[in-house]
């Protein structure tokens, strides 16, 4: 059975109580839906305020849920940072990294993001690694291009064994934020170009273990033909799934597809 994630960042909206009271609901839907719901993970990403409430709300659940960012270190004098150690003791199982709104508005590089995904499987954390090329091509050649260059850049000292513990979150910056998603078409070639780039970097079967989501405007009409993808893993949702119904929806699209 294929492995689906559906997930949702909240990025800097909803307040504690509101996180809180989103995941009471969500966990309540989880274990309503446990059988519905083998081979789908379920995570959300809340503020930071939020996750330690989440460690003592969500022990023991099957809703999964970790932070937006963190730093590279464990500990030192890194004023305002946050520690992939701490994120990790706090039951945390996923950490974004790479979101174009944090390259563009917080100017983080290839060289910052490497060595946080290094720092996340250091503590056993999965990284969401967001790539994605900036603007939309006709022809493939410049998308691959972009992809590969990116991922050996994030990838910079990753051991081939650690690679699969990476989650891929493929999202087109120009399409992020935009009426519609990219075409079925185009995130399955894309998804194809990506396994196949793994493989001959890292291994056979690497490309084919990986676990790939898409993101960037996923709706109702896109999410089931997405969903339905062999070579795609799940959804990754932003501002839209801070509508509670709306995520419900999506995550019903999962066990449909």
């Amino acid at each position: 059975m294929k492995k689906i994630l559906v997930g949702a960042a909240f990025k800097m909206n909803k307040t504690v109580e509101e996180s809180i009271e989103y995941a009471k609901e969500l966990d309540i839907f989880i274990k309503e839906h446990a059988e519905r719901l083998k081979g789908i993970d379920v995570f959300v990403l809340p503020t930071f305020l939020s996750l330690y409430t989440f460690s003592k709300l969500l022990s023991g659940s099957k809703l999964k849920f970790g932070a937006q960012n963190c730093f590279w270190a464990d500990e030192g004098a890194y004023t305002g940072e946050v520690s992939p150690m701490h994120l990790r003791k706090i039951g945390c199982t996923y950490v974004e990294l790479g979101h174009p709104e944090r390259l563009n508005i917080l100017k983080e590089d290839e060289a910052m993001i490497n060595k946080k995904i290094i720092g996340c499987l250091r503590n056993d954390l999965k990284p969401i690694l967001c790539i994605g090329e900036e603007k939309e091509h006709p022809g493939k050649d410049e998308v691959n291009d972009f992809l590969k260059k990116q991922i050996r850049g994030y990838f910079k000292d990753v051991k081939a064994e650690e690679v699969n513990n990476i989650i891929l979150a493929y999202e087109p910056v120009w399409a992020i934020g935009a009426d519609k998603s990219a075409s079925v078409e185009y995130i399955h070639d894309s998804l194809v170009f990506i396994r196949d780039f793994l493989d001959l970097e890292y291994g056979k079967n690497t490309g084919k273990n990986q676990l790939i989501i898409y993101g960037g405007s996923v709706n109702p009409k896109s999410a089931f033909e997405i969903l339905k993808l062999d070579n795609n893993n799940g959804i990754f949702i932003g501002r839209a799934a801070l509508n509670y119904d709306y995520f419900i929806k999506m995550v019903n699209m999962a066990i449909g597809a």
